[in-house]
């Protein structure tokens, strides 16, 4: 009988032990989520006064470039109103679209400089063509408007009853790439409405190319005028590219005479017409 009471005894002391031993453990995990919390809160409060003192208003803002058309006085009043912040707050990725959405300009770089100056770089968009009378194209095609355009007589015209500004610029481009071997140089590319092709150049020479293949038609072109057509580059009228495998030569004198072309043995054989 005694034995048992000492064994009852003995749970109830380790009992109250552990539930001590617990307690414990609590209030010390309790006190280290109070201090953790405590930390969390000083490391977000002293952030928050820190970002507060960098943050301080932009006291410059400089913008630099090298422009012809675009205005300093626009530019300046376009990132005024954007500025929404201070020294790190200002929205960048704002400002950017903001300004490339202006026609003419075709890249923008913004830095901030310690401690209150905001650096904005604009690359300005460069004239390619003329779009018809009045218009401009930049190299994608996009249309600028250009109020002096005085000094910009001698860039090629584009025109076009058929398909859009970019569908020109691209054709233009690649067209202009495609002469080089010749040394010709294209002046003006028109597009009528049924999709036909012609390039006049600075020569006065015209090259008729019809609706499809033009790439493959310029080609077998500059095959052809480098074996001796170039010769007669002043008697030459205009050319017309639009046949499966050859061209026709119109002089100037009015004769027309037409040149066969065979691919395989990239010979020419011209021929009376």
């Amino acid at each position: 009988m005694a034995t048992q009471n000492r064994r009852g005894a003995n749970r109830k002391r380790n009992s109250m032990n552990n539930a001590a031993e617990n307690a414990g453990t609590n209030w010390l995990e309790n006190i280290s989520r109070l201090l953790m919390a405590l930390l969390f809160a000083v490391v977000i409060y002293g952030g928050s006064l820190i970002y507060q003192q960098v943050d301080k208003p932009l006291t410059q803002i400089m913008i630099g470039g090298d422009f012809n058309y675009l205005q300093q006085q626009e530019l300046t009043g376009l990132v005024n109103n954007q500025i929404d912040g201070g020294f790190l707050s200002v929205n960048l990725s704002n400002l950017s679209q903001v300004l490339e959405a202006h026609p003419w300009v075709d890249q923008v770089s913004i830095r901030r400089q310690w401690p209150s100056t905001l650096k904005v770089e604009v690359l300005e968009e460069v004239p390619i063509a003329r779009w018809g009378k009045e218009g401009f194209l930049n190299r994608l095609g996009e249309e600028l408007v250009i109020a002096d355009n005085s000094k910009l007589d001698a860039l090629p015209v584009l025109r076009a009853k058929y398909g859009t500004s970019r569908e020109m610029m691209q054709e233009y481009q690649s067209m202009a790439e495609l002469l080089i071997p010749t040394g010709i140089k294209l002046v003006e590319l028109q597009r009528d409405s049924l999709g036909a092709w012609r390039v006049d150049t600075a020569s006065g020479m015209r090259l008729v190319l019809g609706r499809d293949q033009i790439a493959e038609k310029i080609r077998r072109f500059a095959l052809v005028w480098k074996s001796g057509l170039n010769q007669q580059l002043n008697s030459i009228k205009t050319i017309d590219l639009r046949y499966p495998n050859g061209l026709a030569v119109a002089w100037k004198d009015g004769v027309l005479i037409g040149a066969q072309h065979d691919s395989e043995a990239n010979t020419a054989q011209s021929v009376q017409g």
